[in-house]
């Protein structure tokens, strides 16, 4: 017996990509005709999302839910996904955050296996990834053991396209994305292949992708301090935030600095993926497969910067109040980066049915991923260079792994059961890191940075990490009666690190975790099932904390900051309930409760020792304090035939978040950093099959996030986007569509609340105390876009 992702798994070449409710199976039907790629493209029919039959929790959504809004990225659609958020810029779908957490918290696999990222703390970025390359996306809110135990928010599992799923036939994609505010026009395309022999024992799929992701941010920050009249330090200084009644020339608004900022961010992707499967005997099959991923990236900002001040001499009256005091042009700045990613990667998979009983798999692959990033930043007019920032990093992930799997209904009823399988499993595991990110200050004014003085690498920021793991599961799936199943594992993780500061200090760490697992599902009626599921989740360090640098200077002047090779992994005890209701034949409706009490949060400590500054400490990292996330998530996918409207579909789902932890710094309760309140999508498509035509939208809205640093209080609001899309099927192997995004011209509100001190400590004593120095509020705008698509099959 299988689960449904375990038998979809079995058909899916396990590659992988380097960048960086629930769902139950359809009633038994009498075989029919195999569908053609017209039937997966032009479907002229309303998309939900699939029923799940898995004993662990998932929701599964395949490439036709998100198709017709025409996503261009994974980013794009796991926006439509309950549960994820995104805290990035303003128009931007980088790292997704499961029930809100980022920064590690959440694990994105591809076809089952980690992948290397960009960021130092496991972040992979899916924006690079494209849509077309997809088959599914399946979110995993429990794990069982047979999956990495990486991800205490939760899983984002991609599984990609594959010949062997695939009907033969050729999909061409051509179309171009409109900004409006900018009167840019950009184009994108794709063009997919997939082919078997007669005899089905040799199929074989392709993609080539070509998209370009142009995205304009227009920023206006404002500065206030206690000169600024309603200043409040219990307040978050968006009440005096007024950028639209700024006027250089007068004074103007109640703010002690000005800044506009255009940021103009134009990205080119270039992609491959494709396999190769040999059916070698009957139920038994060797699958290859490559892909290939260059980015290419030029952003530049162009910033103007007015201050002023309530001091002695410079015009106005000094009386505790800046408002009535001119605005001076303080700086013209701007910022060129250049960035190049790439990404590779094979994999070979072989599986084999041994007798009626047992089953094997074995994989093997390689992927890798390579970042060269150039940021100089500029002042005055004509721009002179003051700063650059040179990153080289060099990312590598191999493993091979193997699974043995015994499944016999014999057995099963020898035991009284209706169904047993039992899996076995290991595997090796090696990921390699080396980065390189140099800074340099132009201190002479020569205009370049070749003088060794210029040379301001801190000592983190070179480094070597090596790590190797050996991990170990054993799985037993119990279906003790027709209506319930039990599956119980557990996971064993040993982890080998080696961290190295390039001409420096090097650390070694070993660590073992148990990360056991329990999932029940409960039918005891036939359109409903619950869920109940209970397992151990980790979070690993990021790489730049477990390097054993000394930085001076850090966090603040005269302080030193120290890495820790010996951190230990984040853990967390969780659990789901849940239940997931039929509507009709084609709808479905779920509920779900989840909390985590997590162990050993990693943070910045001061350990009290001097630095020989009176006032500045030594700082390092710690596994020091405990938290929760806990949440309700409810999610329905339907069509409205229970009110007569056959060919209007509905999906909504809404998730509520709550955490709580202690800041060790300050001893402050906080929520997990960039958590917001709440997220939630909804939306209504319709077709009218007279006209070969259907129309839709989707209405998206997160609510707060608040973060917490040293010297800082962050919160962030998004305005709600709106997608709306129209689509014309103009044969049977023909489509248009036209899809609008940002129609709401959505903003983003930063607002900060700073406090300062010479020192860490004295920073540290001013949050603890509330005494806020100063608020900094930003709006970020981005451009509404129009995309039009024409898609052919042949």
């Amino acid at each position: 017996m299988k689960t449904m992702r375990k038998v979809a798994l079995r058909t899916l070449l396990m590659s992988c990509l380097s960048l960086p409710g629930v769902a139950y199976a359809q009633d038994a039907q009498p075989a029919q005709e195999e569908e053609s790629l017209e039937d997966i493209v032009i479907t002229g029919e309303i998309q939900y999302r699939n029923r799940t039959d898995t004993v662990a929790p998932e929701l599964v959504y395949d490439q036709q839910f998100f198709e017709q809004f025409e996503p261009l990225s994974v980013g794009d659609q796991l926006s439509r996904v309950p549960g994820v958020a995104f805290t990035s810029d303003i128009g931007e779908r980088d790292a997704p955050q499961m029930r809100g957490l980022g920064e590690g918290f959440t694990q994105v696999l591809v076809n089952g296996r980690p992948i290397p990222g960009a960021g130092n703390d496991r972040t992979v970025f899916v924006d690079r990834i494209p849509a077309e390359i997809i088959d599914r996306i399946e979110i995993v809110r429990s794990p069982s053991a047979d999956i990495d135990s990486q991800g205490i928010g939760g899983t984002i599992n991609i599984i990609l396209k594959d010949g062997m799923s695939l009907p033969p036939g050729i999909i061409a994609r051509v179309g171009a994305v409109y900004d409006t505010d900018n009167e840019e026009l950009n184009g994108l395309g794709a063009l997919s292949f997939s082919g078997r022999t007669e005899d089905r024992t040799m199929a074989w799929s392709g993609t080539f992708d070509y998209q370009n992701r142009y995205n304009v941010k227009v920023l206006d920050q404002q500065l206030f301090d206690d000169t600024s009249p309603g200043f409040d330090p219990t307040r978050d200084g968006r009440n005096l935030f007024d950028p639209d009644g700024f006027d250089p020339t007068v004074p103007s608004t109640n703010a002690v600095e000005h800044e506009d900022q255009i940021d103009t961010r134009d990205s080119t992707d270039l992609s491959f993926n494709g396999d190769l499967t040999f059916a070698l005997a009957p139920e038994h099959q060797l699958r290859f497969d490559a892909f290939v991923l260059n980015t290419e990236r030029d952003e530049t900002e162009e910033g103007t910067l007015y201050v002023r001040s309530d001091d002695i001499g410079d015009g106005g009256d000094d009386d505790g109040d800046v408002s009535d005091e001119v605005w001076n042009l303080d700086e013209i700045a701007s910022q060129a980066q250049h960035i190049e990613q790439q990404s590779f990667g094979v994999s070979a998979l072989y599986e084999g049915q041994f007798g009626p009983n047992w089953s094997f798999e074995s994989q093997a692959r390689y992927a890798n991923f390579t970042e060269d990033n150039v940021e100089t930043s500029f002042e005055d007019d004509p721009p002179e260079p003051v700063e650059q920032v040179v990153i080289d990093s060099d990312d590598t992930e191999m493993s091979v792994d193997g699974e043995l799997t015994f499944d016999s209904e014999a057995f099963a009823q020898s035991l009284g059961m209706a169904g047993f399988s039992l899996e076995f499993g290991v595997a090796l595991k090696q990921k390699s890191r080396d980065y390189n990110q140099q800074e340099f200050e132009d201190d002479n004014g020569d205009g370049d940075f070749d003088d060794p003085d210029d040379n301001i690498t801190p000592d983190s920021g070179l480094f070597e990490y090596q790590e190797d793991r050996f991990d170990a599961w054993v799985m037993a799936e119990m279906e003790l009666t027709p209506a319930l199943t039990v599956q119980l594992g557990v996971r064993s993780e040993n982890t080998e690190t080696e961290a190295n500061v390039i001409g420096g200090a090097s650390g070694t760490s070993s660590e073992d975790q148990l990360n056991p697992s329990m999932h029940v599902q409960w039918e005891p009626w036939e359109d409903g099932q619950f869920r109940v599921s209970y397992a151990r989740t980790v979070r690993r360090p990021s790489l730049d904390q477990v390097v054993p640098f000394a930085n001076s200077d850090s966090p603040e002047d005269d302080d030193e900051t120290f890495g820790n090779p010996n951190l230990e992994q984040e853990t967390a005890w969780g659990y789901d309930i849940g239940y997931e209701h039929r509507i009709g034949t084609r709808g479905v409706i779920g509920f779900n409760y989840f909390h985590r009490d997590v162990e050993n949060l990693i943070s910045l400590i001061n350990t009290g020792v001097s630095t020989g500054v009176p006032g500045a400490f030594e700082y390092t990292f710690e596994n020091t304090g405990d938290g929760e996330v806990s949440g309700w998530e409810v999610d329905v996918s339907t069509p409205l035939s229970f009110i007569g409207l056959d060919e209007t579909g509905f999906f909504a789902n809404y998730t509520s978040l709550d955490s709580e932890r202690t800041e060790p710094l300050t001893g402050l309760q906080a929520r997990f950093n960039a958590q917001p309140e709440y997220v939630y999508n909804w939306g209504v498509t319709h077709n009218i099959p007279t006209w070969d035509m259907s129309a839709g939208f989707s209405y998206r809205k997160q609510g707060l996030s608040t973060s917490v640093f040293l010297g800082e209080v962050e919160r962030q609001w998004y305005d709600a986007n709106l997608e709306v899309f129209v689509e014309r099927r103009l044969s049977d192997n023909l489509v248009l569509r036209l899809v609008g995004n940002n129609l709401l011209d959505a903003d983003s509100i930063q607002a900060e609340q700073n406090f300062d001190g010479d020192f860490a400590s004295e920073i540290i004593d001013a949050q603890i105390a509330g005494d806020v120095d100063e608020f900094e509020v930003e709006r970020e705008n981005s451009s509404p876009t129009v995309l039009v698509s024409l898609r052919a099959v042949f």
